[in-house]
């Protein structure tokens, strides 16, 4: 008589063992995905914070935009976008004017030393990448390609293979 638990362990032994799971395979993404992420924060070198950094790219990509907006873009509070700009005008990365619409609301684009740094910490990350692919043979590579392809499509808003084509600007 074969019981539920040998059903399952029959189950499990048919299974490929070289296949993960879907949770073992999300896990292991997670993983890899996050230590490449601090690796290359680590390539900034900006004497900012993360959130600042980001904050300055939305406002490149975005800008000029309003303080509010650029809160909901990064998906922190006004008060703190507010004090991440301050701190951003200070070191002369970003400009706030005021809105011509409405004086009640300043806006924020980045300064050529703001674009400049963008353009430097990119410049670094891309490097450092380049000298990481580099060293893949051809088969690493060519699964790398793929796997670039998966994670537009992740990472998509609509998640269809049409957005994961275009192109979207590097956040830092």
């Amino acid at each position: 008589m074969t019981t539920v638990t040998d059903a399952a362990a029959t189950a499990a032994t048919a299974a490929d063992p070289a296949e993960p799971s879907t949770e073992d395979l999300a896990a292991s993404l997670r993983f890899s995905v996050t230590r490449l992420a601090r690796l290359l924060r680590q390539q900034s070198d900006a004497g900012l914070t993360p959130t600042q950094l980001a904050a300055l790219a939305t406002a490149d990509r975005c800008g000029p935009i309003p303080v509010g907006s650029l809160a909901d873009e990064e998906q922190i509070g006004a008060p703190t976008a507010t004090k991440i700009v301050e701190k951003l005008h200070a070191a002369g990365y970003v400009d706030r004017t005021p809105s011509p619409d409405d004086r009640r609301v300043t806006l924020v684009s980045t300064t050529p030393a703001g674009q400049a740094l963008l353009a430097d910490i990119r410049a670094r990350k891309t490097a450092w990448l380049t000298t990481r692919v580099a060293e893949l043979d051809d088969r690493e590579r060519a699964a790398l390609a793929d796997a670039v392809a998966v994670f537009d499509h992740l990472t998509s808003p609509t998640r269809t293979a049409v957005t994961a084509d275009l192109p979207e600007e590097d956040p830092a």
